[in-house]
């Protein structure tokens, strides 16, 4: 039986990124769906938005939304078109990749859509000492991604940071 890690009354703060070119405040069914798991659970949302497919612009966000924030949560850009450049954005700046998550987050997608799941390149990086996920644009798979893995983990992560 796995050891709980969990911090009984940890509060994340969350800042959420949408990463898309068509996207918008009312048709970002992602983002809100990040944001509504989020809160359920008792969470908080420091601050959300939409920022265009541009690695520079994504950079920025993530930057900035470190300074309010434990942790930022983007969705989109994570797939195989030439537009996905979400991973290389946050690549560029981080200290370094939590590669299990991209490998349970396989995991746990392959068993809900299967094969497909190939096609993510979903992962989680370390930049300025928090953690920044990328997740699929997909409304399933970053609400998955948020109500399976991160929100099960993320006050262990903060721990495990902090130290």
């Amino acid at each position: 039986m796995p050891h709980d890690h969990r911090i009984s009354g940890f509060t994340a703060s969350f800042h959420v990124i949408t990463c898309s070119s068509t996207r918008t405040v009312d048709n970002d069914d992602s983002g809100r769906g990040i944001i509504d798991v989020i809160r359920g659970k008792g969470h908080r949302i420091s601050g959300y938005e939409i920022v265009d497919d541009d690695i520079e612009l994504i950079r920025r966000a993530v930057i900035s939304g470190l300074e309010t924030s434990d942790a930022v949560i983007i969705t989109g850009g994570t797939g195989i078109t030439s537009r996905d450049v979400t991973v290389e954005a946050v690549r560029g700046i981080a200290d370094y990749e939590m590669i299990g998550f991209s490998h349970v987050f396989a995991l746990v997608s392959f068993q809900k859509i299967g094969s497909s799941a190939i096609m993510s390149r979903s992962t989680a990086f370390i930049v300025k000492r928090k953690p920044v996920f990328c997740l699929p644009g997909s409304p399933e798979g970053s609400i998955l991604a948020v109500s399976t893995l991160i929100l099960e983990q993320i006050d262990h992560i903060h721990h495990e940071l902090g130290r």
